[in-house]
């Protein structure tokens, strides 16, 4: 369901809009979605993002997922390295177990899956997360 609304939004053509309802695809699901840039920069977040993370979009966007996600970024390698990690993570279509801290500092354990498109000529990723044994609207 997600890999076939990301293919339907690559094909729509507007990168802020992409950015906006790629964001909010996977509400329905309950799960938290961001946009992400190649190197980890966070372009979009979606309602469900805001409440796993517990803050506002303002503190998310134009900040690098790895300040939220451990291990997701590779820290001091280069740009392509780290996309070429993202890459990796979006080939089998699985759920991955991240450590991950929101806005205030808490730590908890993030289920994410990463996927990619195209916009406008600019590859970005697509990660939805979720906190196992929590729904994100609770």
């Amino acid at each position: 369901m997600i890999g076939q609304g990301l293919t339907a939004l690559q094909e729509t053509g507007s990168t802020r809009g992409m950015f906006a309802r790629a964001a909010n695809l996977a509400t329905e699901l309950e799960c938290g979605t961001l946009v992400l840039d190649r190197g980890g920069k966070i372009l979009g977040c979606g309602e469900f993002a805001e409440e796993i993370f517990r803050t506002s979009p303002a503190r998310l966007l134009g900040r690098r997922i790895s300040d939220f996600i451990a291990g997701l970024s590779l820290g001091r390698s280069s740009p392509s390295y780290s996309a070429r990690y993202l890459d990796y993570l979006c080939t089998n279509g699985e759920w991955h177990k991240f450590d991950a801290k929101d806005a205030g500092g808490q730590r908890f354990t993030v289920e994410l899956i990463l996927s990619h498109g195209v916009a406008e000529g600019r590859e970005v990723f697509f990660l939805t997360a979720r906190r196992p044994g929590e729904q994100a609207g609770s």
